[in-house]
């Protein structure tokens, strides 16, 4: 979409009925309004939000007095904003804002040759235009925004990330499926006149919401962990950096030695989880070893010497006397002398059940002697990497307090004790904050499994009656509902994470001096810029907000390619003008030149807001070409001048007032100093 016109009437600075017509040019994109801090500029980024959504920027002073004071001192009770723009389809649309004496009036009308027909649900058709969720960025406010980077931009971010890739009202629709499945579980358990079936339902519930409220805590844990090792890499930073020679040499060596801690702490872990595989594998060789001697020394062969050796053994010469006939075909009737000596072999005949048993048994105990030699080496090693471990642990630590306390006792960095104090701290909440993932992860795992378990029970239950069947069949439809919709915002959510990185490094390859680049932490959605060996750079004020510009150019590139995505989840994104009040606040020169040269190239309408400080020199020199259309905001005095300046700016080598003295009425007037298309 593309802004046309605006029509202010006595909202705030300006009185009675003022206009504004916007560049719709395709090569001279962008609306130039110069003004003054004090004369509007706020105001009027406002008024637009106002129109649309009835919304303000956070910094956007007294919201409900909208109505001009000169109006309001006059006698006048109404207000309004009316904006008329063009869609990509070309149609052109009127909406309209209005306060008066029967309340406020928000509609929208299709303009077609100076025919206004009325738009149903003006509401659901300015949200399908641009959806309120992400119009906070497509109206930046440049002195209000706030950091992208540091403790607070991470939720700015995640926020920015989430509402720019719709996903608000799959997230609103993720959350009524839950309510839908709880309802449908708690009509299944009423439905059971038994209890037993109930009872395994609520068991599930009860698991499912323990889930549901470990992982939220675990996503907490995650991001404060994040955090922290964020806070903990720019004191590690600032130490190394340190213009203290002695803090510089000691600090290396503190990170080189925990370094060489960490690496045997995780060995020491390793050896630990190596000894409960040799207990496990190596138990029965350990504690069955002497057995096996005295069993193998109690077991005399000499007891088998004799005997009908296999396949001779018992259970033929039982058959032989049976059928009467020898294995030879000779017969073998009782009371001749064959019968009797074949009798007799009974007596020392092997038993094959005790005879299999035996050599088993023998089997199985010339295993674990055989096996006690490979335990005992296997042990031996083990037992020698733990006390290596836990001997260098120890050291390390006595190493790195000998450390610490020549850090603090440095007096060249005068707050370096109390860096030091929170660096402490800051280690601390990070090992207990890992100990609290480690314990939560460990909880989702175990109840993971158990709903497993629980699902199948009830699978397994076949008193269902009718009404249960129903409720059962519901809830099953609710899960994968909540499958799909969970499995979609978890994809979109990684792939953004490249894709808008990828888009601030664009910009930072060209805009900043210094080898730096982006970097997006996934679990707080953090951006901070790093340096070539992936070290966090302490960011300047300039750097800051210059990270803040690309990161919102880029959501609005992204959101441009999202226009005409496909899918019944996630909201498709927009096209529309960006309106930018002060942007380039604490940017140099060189910074300013580059951003106002990028940001027309980069969406299709542009709105500035600028003041002189703003506007003159670089964003001048770089945009110049770009303009289509020029105003100023003059502000209008009553009282006399004075001692006062009369302050001006100067266009094209033309002189304009940007204030007056001695006028009629306290207001702004919107002047065009320039048409250029």
């Amino acid at each position: 979409m593309k802004f046309r016109r605006i029509e202010l009437r006595n909202f705030r600075q300006f009185y009675g009925t003022q206009e504004i017509f916007f560049s719709t040019d395709s090569i001279k994109n962008v609306t130039l309004i110069h003004a003054e801090n004090g004369t509007g500029k706020t105001a009027f980024l406002n008024a637009i939000l106002w129109c649309f959504y009835e919304i303000f920027t956070s910094n956007f002073k007294d919201p409900k007095s909208l109505l001009n004071k000169v109006a309001k001192s006059e006698g006048v009770k109404s207000y309004g904003v009316s904006v008329e723009f063009e869609d990509d389809g070309g149609r052109i649309y009127l909406v309209q804002r209005a306060f008066g004496e029967g309340g406020q009036v928000f509609r929208i009308f299709e303009v077609i040759d100076d025919s206004y027909t009325e738009v149903d649900k003006a509401n659901s058709f300015i949200n399908s235009v641009i959806p309120k969720d992400m119009a906070k960025y497509f109206f930046f406010q440049g002195e209000g925004i706030g950091k992208m980077s540091g403790s607070r931009g991470d939720s700015v971010v995640k926020t920015a990330v989430r509402e720019i890739m719709g996903f608000t009202i799959a997230e609103l629709a993720l959350k009524d499926v839950r309510n839908i499945k709880k309802e449908y579980q708690k009509s299944f358990s009423n439905a059971d006149k038994s209890g037993v079936l109930s009872k395994v339902q609520n068991q599930i519930v009860s698991l499912q919401d323990s889930i549901e409220r470990n992982r939220k805590q675990l996503t907490s844990v995650e991001a404060s962990i994040a955090l922290y090792e964020s806070k903990l890499e720019e004191i590690e930073e600032s130490l190394a950096n340190s213009d203290s020679t002695a803090i510089k040499h000691i600090h290396g060596l503190r990170v080189k030695i925990e370094s060489q801690l960490s690496r045997e702490k995780q060995l020491l872990t390793n050896s630990q989880k190596e000894k409960r595989v040799l207990v496990t594998d190596f138990a029965t060789t350990v504690f069955g070893y002497k057995l096996s001697e005295l069993a193998l020394d109690f077991i005399d062969e000499s007891e088998f010497k004799g005997t009908v050796p296999a396949p001779y053994n018992e259970q033929l010469v039982t058959d032989i006397l049976k059928e009467s006939i020898c294995i030879c075909g000779c017969d073998v009737k009782p009371g001749t002398d064959a019968f009797n000596r074949i009798t007799d072999m009974l007596k020392q005949a092997a038993d094959p059940r005790l005879e299999s048993r035996i050599q088993k048994a023998r089997a199985q105990l010339t295993y674990i002697k055989n096996d006690a030699a490979k335990a005992k080496s296997r042990f031996t090693t083990n037992i020698k990497s733990l006390a290596d471990s836990e001997s260098a642990i120890v050291n390390l630590k006595h190493e790195l307090e000998e450390l610490n306390v020549k850090i603090k006792g440095v007096q060249s960095l005068e707050d370096i004790q109390g860096i030091e104090k929170e660096r402490e701290r800051l280690r601390r909440n990070l090992k207990e904050e890992i100990r609290s993932s480690e314990r939560a992860r460990s909880l989702i795992k175990s109840e993971e499994a158990e709903l497993v378990l629980k699902k199948s029970e009830l699978n397994r239950l076949d008193t269902f009656s009718t009404e249960m069947n129903k409720y059962k069949q519901l809830t099953d439809y609710a899960e994968k509902v909540e499958e799909a919709l969970n499995t979609t915002l978890s994809k979109a959510e990684k792939d953004v994470e490249y894709r808008i990185i990828s888009k601030v490094n664009k910009y930072l390859e060209y805009f900043v001096r210094q080898d730096y680049k982006a970097k997006l932490n996934p679990a707080t959605f953090d951006i901070r810029l790093v340096d070539r060996n992936d070290n966090i750079v302490p960011e300047s004020d300039g750097q800051a907000l210059l990270l803040s510009l690309t990161f919102i150019a880029s959501l609005i590139e992204l959101s441009r390619e999202r226009k005409n995505a496909q899918g019944q989840i996630l909201t498709p994104g927009a096209i529309a003008p960006f309106v930018i009040d002060a942007p380039f606040g604490d940017l140099d020169n060189k910074y300013k030149g580059h951003v106002a040269k990028a940001i027309p190239n980069s969406v299709e309408q542009v709105i500035l807001l600028l003041s002189s400080s703003h506007w003159e020199g670089a964003v001048e020199d770089n945009i110049r070409e770009k303009i289509g259309v020029e105003y100023n905001m003059v502000l209008e005095e009553s009282s006399d001048a004075n001692n006062k300046s009369l302050d001006s700016i100067t266009v094209l080598g033309k002189e304009y007032d940007t204030v007056r003295y001695g006028q009629m009425i306290d207001c702004t007037v919107l002047e065009k100093v320039g048409c250029y298309v």
